[in-house]
């Protein structure tokens, strides 16, 4: 029976195995009491996630559970709403910011449920809006920090608006109710990295990199300001994997484990390279398309993180002529976004692998 003591239990419930962190806060920092993967092949996500939690420690109780789902589950999208001035000019009084604001959620959570849908195809009702928020405020082109005590005019908002696949989360509500996990909380990957960003001043483009898509969110001035996606993850590296090297999916992602870690020796490394680098151009090429509609100035930093194994090489994910194409102020640094650069975590194994680095920022969020 679990008594002594409680930790926070990060989730992410992929399309089929579920990655796991269950991590304890100390004076001193984080404490990592359990962390890693179990398939859904064989398995309900359910029964999966009981087979995790009798991997936790007996004597942890679980105090909160953050969860989050890649992209064709847990959708977000940013939209801008443009309200005209209201004549004559006056002070906005709280009343009236409230009023508007209300009024452009309210707004804005429609454009999302008919933008879901075009891309979806799955009816509205399918999915249930988890949050919706503003990320900024300007009027007549000035960035405030809220409509009160400013003169009315042309109010442009930026709104976060996330979307959940009801069916998704089901079973890890019932397995919450089953273990009297009272404090559950729902996190956007997109979300995680705004906390993470502003803690740090880390403004940058994310790519998290799942298995059958990758997201791109823009982190510029304090909040998230871009968010697309492309139709190509781990999935399709391991595809190349077994076309190329003749592999089976379960032999080629532990192949790129090991080429990530570098244990292969010298001359097979530089073998796979070769063979990875159109999968890789072809990759960077889509990323560019995307990064291309975000019509701004970008920020110089690249962050990698996720099923991101095979981009163990990242600067080579843009050629020089695909960088000059797109709108940085210099040329960026292409990083992975490893766990050891969200906590300082000296005993954690997986502090160098972007496996982990979601559930460390849905852990540092549900810090917060």
């Amino acid at each position: 029976m679990r008594q002594k003591g409680s930790g926070i239990f990060a989730l992410r419930v992929g399309l089929a195995e579920i990655d796991f962190l269950f991590f304890q806060k100390e004076p001193g920092g984080v404490n990592i009491l359990s962390y890693g993967t179990e398939e859904i092949s064989h398995f309900t996500v359910r029964q999966t996630l009981e087979k995790i939690f009798d991997q936790l420690p007996k004597t942890k109780n679980i105090q909160e559970l953050v969860v989050t789902f890649p992209k064709n589950q847990f959708n977000a999208q940013v939209v801008e709403l443009t309200i005209p001035p209201i004549l004559p000019r006056h002070l906005i009084d709280k009343a009236e910011a409230i009023s508007i604001e209300k009024d452009v959620l309210a707004r804005a959570s429609r454009i999302f449920q008919k933008s879901l849908f075009r891309e979806s195809g799955i009816l509205p009702s399918e999915f249930s809006l988890r949050r919706a928020k503003i990320l900024n405020r300007k009027i007549d082109g000035y960035p405030v920090p809220s409509l009160v005590g400013f003169k009315s005019g042309e109010i442009v908002f930026s709104l976060l608006g996330m979307f959940l696949l009801e069916p998704s989360f089901l079973p890890v509500e019932q397995f919450a109710k089953t273990h009297r996990i009272r404090n559950i909380r729902v996190t956007h990957i997109a979300e995680a990295i705004e906390l993470f960003a502003q803690n740090g001043n880390h403004d940058g483009v994310y790519l998290a990199v799942e298995e059958e898509s990758t997201q791109i969110a823009v982190q510029k001035a304090g909040h998230i300001a871009f968010l697309e996606s492309i139709a190509m993850g781990e999935r399709g590296f391991n595809e190349f994997f077994g076309d190329t090297l003749g592999m089976r999916e379960s032999t080629a992602e532990a192949f790129q484990e090991q080429y990530f870690q570098g244990s292969l020796s010298l001359a097979v490394r530089e073998k796979v390279q070769t063979y990875l680098l159109p999968e890789i151009k072809k990759f960077g090429t889509l990323i560019q398309d995307k990064l291309l509609k975000a019509h701004m100035t970008l920020p110089n930093s690249i962050w990698i993180f996720g099923k991101a194994r095979a981009l163990r090489n990242s600067e080579n994910i843009f050629s020089d002529a695909e960088l000059q194409d797109l709108p940085f102020l210099q040329k960026p640094e292409m990083s992975l976004l490893l766990p050891k650069e969200i906590w300082a975590v000296k005993d954690f194994p997986g502090r160098d692998d972007p496996i982990y680095t979601s559930l460390c920022l849905l852990g540092a969020s549900a810090e917060s």
